[in-house]
């Protein structure tokens, strides 16, 4: 028999939000959404390399993400032949 306990941690308001829309859209319980999240989140890190784990969401200096803006902004050099070739076999 499995037993509850109460889980209380504080969120930004914009998760609070998607949360709400999330579970309102699709008629789930937040509890059951919440759980479910929290079994996958283990999960992938059980399972997966850490290597393999990427951010939800990256968190830039303003310094930081004015030079990758920069980088986007200029067209990206020519392709080498070899580049080319090692596509194609892929």
């Amino acid at each position: 028999m499995s037993t509850t306990r109460p889980l209380s941690t504080a969120s930004s308001a914009e998760l609070r939000e998607q949360l709400d829309t999330f579970t309102e859209h699709r008629g789930l319980k937040t509890r059951f959404v919440v759980e479910e999240a929290l079994r996958m989140f283990m999960a992938a890190h059980d399972e997966l390399p850490h290597i393999a784990r990427t951010p939800v969401r990256l968190v830039r200096s303003d310094e930081a993400f004015g030079a990758l803006q920069t980088r986007l902004e200029v067209p990206p050099a020519k392709l080498t032949r070899a580049l080319l070739e090692l596509m194609r076999k892929g």
